[in-house]
């Protein structure tokens, strides 16, 4: 079973994206062969420069790159969405995955730390925080 790079969670075989989150299953680094992926970033960062202190144009703007497996953009944009919403607990859980993909897993752990703290219902945060330390339970 295929088990998702971004949040952890195992999927079905064969499956192209993580029912969990929506990422791809696909080990490219490259550049995204998606066309509509592509046409959404765009039309994210078209919001965000008319509207640059808005955190859902920012956080959308962030899941495409995310998606696009485009680390270093996506925490740029979830790292601002914490700056303006501190109390946005997916934009600190993302931020400790691309974090982690950017080879900084001290900043990692503390963002998804983060995240916990603030919401500790949600069982994603939890796993972000087990991948990182190496525990499985």
């Amino acid at each position: 079973m295929p088990v998702c790079a971004v949040c952890g969670t195992e999927s079905e075989n064969g499956s192209k994206f993580c029912a969990e989150c929506g990422a791809s299953f696909s080990v490219d680094e490259g550049p995204s062969t998606s066309e509509a992926m592509v046409q959404m970033a765009g039309e994210f960062e078209r919001a965000v420069s008319e509207r640059p202190d808005d955190p859902t144009a920012r956080y959308d703007l962030g899941l495409a790159r995310m998606y696009d497996r485009k680390w270093g953009k996506a925490a740029e944009q979830f790292l601002k969405v914490t700056e303006l919403e501190p109390d946005f607990a997916d934009a600190h859980a993302n931020l400790a995955v691309c974090y982690a993909k950017l080879g900084q897993p001290e900043r990692a752990l503390e963002h998804a730390e983060s995240a916990i703290e603030l919401d500790p219902s949600k069982k994603r945060y939890r796993k972000i925080k087990r991948q990182l330390t190496g525990r499985t339970h």
